[in-house]
């Protein structure tokens, strides 16, 4: 059996293990779609702050959305492999023939597929409730910012598992560390409304950049190249976790 034809098996037996988990149904259709509820009962709330003013469901659906989205597929992901490790899976597997790399590559693809799919019904459902959202060329630029985004939560999610030493731990942590992120990353509110010193600060913040990317292009139909700062920083984020979770993750203790 080759590497590819071993990793694919692996994806497709997780592909049908997630569709099987109540858990990532909920986190992936049922929380999102209860937030679109909410979104919508203050579809007529505007922000206003200094000169400028936003429509509070633009905002929400392009910010809130795409952080919910993410933090939610990354919940449902930390749960499996927070059990891998608990259980014993990820010794058992050190002594056959999948290696790590394959394991991780098999549960990473369908997840991240199925959350690009989610954030993308997500925003056309937000546009149905009255949200302003460019759907057109606008959207396919901004996808490999939707990824970027997927992999930062994928990446955390190794090293919370890592570092924790069951799934009731991990799960306790994932949270501490992800509910800050709605308050301070600007997908509740715009970061123009913070105190400059917290503005500045909330840059440098994992999704921050990424989300004011794609709601930029989205909602006002500026090009990627308006966001290099941002990108960067995302890009830079994503390279430390991806250390950090390899340092953290191991197969074998």
């Amino acid at each position: 059996m080759t590497a590819a034809v071993g990793t694919m098996r692996l994806v497709s037996a997780s592909t049908k293990q997630i569709l099987r988990s109540s858990e990532v149904w909920a986190t992936t259709f049922a929380f999102p779609g209860a937030l679109l509820a909410i979104v919508w009962l203050f579809s007529r709330i505007r922000f206003e702050f200094g000169q400028q003013e936003a429509s509070l469901i633009d905002l929400w659906v392009t910010g809130l959305g795409l952080l919910g989205v993410a933090l939610g597929n990354t919940h449902a992901f930390l749960s499996t492999i927070a059990t891998y490790k608990a259980e014993g899976v990820l010794k058992r597997i050190s002594v056959t023939p999948v290696t790590p790399g394959q394991l991780i590559v098999g549960e990473v693809i369908p997840r991240a597929t199925l959350g690009m799919l989610t954030l993308i019904v997500f925003l056309a459902a937000g546009n149905a409730l009255g949200a302003d959202i460019r759907m057109g060329a606008e959207l396919m630029a901004v996808l490999p910012v939707m990824v970027m985004v997927t992999f930062t939560g994928l990446s955390v999610a190794f090293i919370i598992a890592g570092v924790t030493r069951n799934p009731q731990n991990a799960n306790a942590l994932d949270t501490a560390a992800n509910w800050p992120l709605y308050l301070l990353t600007g997908a509740a509110y715009p970061l123009a409304a913070f105190p400059t010193w917290l503005e500045e600060l909330a840059r440098y913040i994992p999704y921050t950049g990424l989300i004011a990317t794609v709601r930029g292009t989205l909602l006002d139909g500026r090009p990627l190249t308006d966001f290099g700062s941002e990108l960067a920083i995302g890009a830079v984020w994503i390279g430390v976790l991806l250390v950090g979770a390899a340092r953290a993750y191991r197969f074998v203790k």
